[in-house]
């Protein structure tokens, strides 16, 4: 029933010794109460096998159903029918007792198939007895369809599409392919006018008829409804998911209600601007690039790990990342869900996210733009005074100079716009440079001979790139440039899905820094050890 991360949980029936088995055989006959008996005996038959207690059981859970039975409150009373028909089947599939316990599902359904207060309650009944091999599929498919379209009178859409798609299945069973996909169509189409209906909501909203018009899409494909139909939809589709980012907005958060952060970052920002003030381009430059560092990995991981623990949001509710359009681009589910491997891809996306939230925009708004600010404002970062840091540069291909050096003036001048287009495709030309002098193969061979260079995409994944950069340089390019819980800038510029606003953010200042500190990097290779001991 329960369990928790230092290994402690609840009883369990294995748990029972052999003299507690025989201690509750020795009652079983004697319970009075159903419930109880039932369980007893079901823990037996679990245990032991013990036939004749699973036999007492099965009755004692038909006899404990009866005692739950109701139209409103009803999964208890499911429940314990369901549980009789699972181990009925366990001791002989068709038999005498397992048909006994069909027909007394069956009858449930007819005593309940005219009162539409009990919801999904057929459906569930009918759920088993299909899964039992009820015999009359004919008489259960209208059924279905008959509660599916009495449901939608009552606009019911929840409850008219699950019976539509039950309808379908029964329709299955008897081969009827022609039918199940009518029922199908008809549960898509139950969808769309829910999605349509919930836009009169406004707590809803477009976001939540986006969500919905996204399913009926994926539905009319698998009902096979006519191409020009599922266009129609899938347009509407894009064009509630447009509409859905006007409700978008930060979450609201006051940080002036955290004790002396304000304080704190306005002696950080002076102490920015005091660390480059007074000095000559090139040592405000070289003090620029190490006013902060790259994100470090490892205490983000700490962080993170940290968050999760103390809150439970993130363990039942999953994230979507949606582009400059409204599209979902990825998906991140509660954490606790899928193997090692899906939860690790969760805590990078989930690291990813943390620093797009807070790590970079407080490195930027506290150190990089005050210091920026104040080289900017006492030199005039000519072309030509970039060309040191430029030239002969490992980090840099041979002939990618000039763009650098636009690309790196354009950030001093705050144009990041003009920035990032420059910067952007050469830090991929400039990772293909110095993994290539490593000895690493960035390029593809065919059968037929053709070479095709890897994009960024693939190389930011390659194993050396953590080897050569490291994991924190690795992690800051990875997440502002190609992953889309971070800014995913590289593909969204590439294919023109950003605005021209979009580009004057916290990523795009960060970013600049970042490759202002590879340039220095390279350029310090390049010096003798004393001028380096100097730098």
């Amino acid at each position: 029933m329960w369990s928790n991360f230092e290994g402690q949980r609840s009883l369990m029936a294995e748990d029972l010794s052999n003299s507690d088995l025989a201690a509750l055989k020795a009652t079983l006959e004697e319970i009075a109460d159903p419930e109880y008996r039932a369980r007893v005996g079901d823990v037996l038959w679990e245990t032991t096998k013990d036939h004749k207690a699973a036999q007492i059981a099965v009755e004692a859970f038909l006899d404990s159903a009866n005692l739950h039975k109701t139209d409103d409150l009803w999964p208890p009373y499911a429940d314990r029918l369901e549980r009789a028909a699972q181990l009925s089947a366990k001791l002989g599939f068709g038999k005498s007792l397992h048909q006994d316990v069909i027909a007394a599902i069956e009858a449930a359904i007819k005593e309940f198939e005219s009162n539409l207060k009990s919801g999904l309650l057929c459906h569930r009944l009918m759920e088993v007895v299909l899964n039992h091999g009820a015999p009359n599929s004919a008489g259960y498919a209208v059924l279905s369809e008959r509660l599916a379209s009495d449901y939608a009178a009552e606009a019911e859409s929840e409850f008219s599409h699950r019976y539509w798609m039950l309808a379908a299945r029964w329709h299955r069973k008897m081969k009827s392919e022609v039918d199940a996909e009518r029922c199908e169509l008809a549960a898509a189409e139950g969808t769309i006018a829910a999605a349509e209906k919930s836009l009169k909501d406004k707590k809803l909203g477009y976001g939540n008829a986006a969500f919905w018009m996204g399913k009926a899409v994926e539905e009319l494909r698998r009902a096979k409804a006519a191409p020009s139909r599922i266009r129609e939809i899938h347009l509407r589709f894009l064009e509630l998911q447009k509409q859905a980012l006007s409700e978008m907005g930060p979450l609201d958060f006051d940080v002036d209600q955290i004790p002396g952060f304000r304080e704190a970052e306005q002696q950080t920002q002076e102490a920015a601007v005091a660390h480059v003030q007074g000095r000559t381009f090139a040592e405000a430059l070289t003090r620029l690039v190490h006013i902060t560092k790259p994100t470090s990995v490892a205490n983000l991981r700490k962080q993170t790990e940290s968050q999760s623990e103390d809150f439970i949001w993130d363990k039942i509710v999953g994230v979507n990342a949606v582009d400059y359009s409204g599209k979902i681009a990825d998906k991140l589910p509660p954490v606790g869900l899928g193997s090692a491997e899906d939860q690790e891809e969760v805590m990078r996306k989930k690291m990813v996210q943390i620093a797009r939230e807070t790590e970079w925009q407080i490195q930027v708004v506290w150190k990089i733009e005050p210091a920026r600010h104040a080289i900017f404002d006492q030199h005039g970062i000519r072309r030509r005074d970039l060309f040191f840091i430029v030239e002969d540069n490992p980090f840099i291909p041979s002939g990618h100079e000039g763009m650098y050096v636009r690309g790196l003036q354009a950030g001093f001048f705050g144009d990041w716009l003009v920035a990032m287009h420059f910067l952007i495709p050469q830090i991929e030309a400039s990772i293909r440079e110095v993994m290539q002098h490593n000895g690493v193969v960035t390029s593809t061979l065919d059968a037929e001979g053709i070479q095709q260079e890897r994009d960024l995409n693939q190389l930011l994944w390659m194993p050396e790139m953590e080897n050569i950069f490291g994991p924190d340089i690795t992690f800051d390019l990875r997440g502002i440039l190609i992953e889309r819980f971070g800014h995913n800038m590289r593909n969204e510029s590439a294919h023109g899905l950003m605005p021209e606003g979009a580009f004057y953010q916290s990523a795009s200042v960060y970013l600049w820094w970042l490759v202002l500190r590879l340039c220095w990097m390279g350029y310090q290779l390049t010096q003798s050890p004393k001028e380096q001991n100097e730098s």
